[in-house]
């Protein structure tokens, strides 16, 4: 393999961890949000971050349904990417979550 193509390799699986890590940290506040914008306020969802949302549903009767990431298997993909590097930055990531989640559910 050539440099350069090892080198994109490289870029490529950072920017998978990193979408990874994005996605295992994301919230789903701008999901409800969304669920209760109406028509006039259309120009706000462009705002919203609704990248961990795999299906969203509004239906005649007016309700809302949103299917979200698995993040079981985000966080799985991500253990086994990073078990590869073993630099420890498996081990920061899971603190972070685990402190971004302290308070979060009672």
């Amino acid at each position: 393999m050539e440099n350069g193509e090892k080198r994109q390799e490289e870029l490529s699986q950072e920017e998978l961890l990193g979408y990874l890590c994005r996605l295992a940290e994301w919230k789903n506040n701008d999901v409800v949000k969304l669920a209760f914008l109406d028509g006039e306020a259309a120009d706000q969802v462009d705002g919203l971050d609704l990248s961990g949302v795999v299906e969203l549903k509004r239906n005649a009767n007016g309700t809302f349904e949103a299917k979200f990431v698995d993040k079981v298997r985000v966080l799985t993909m991500l253990r086994e990417m990073m078990e590869e590097r073993r630099d420890g930055a498996l081990g920061e990531l899971l603190d972070g979550l685990r402190q971004a989640g302290d308070g979060d559910e009672t």
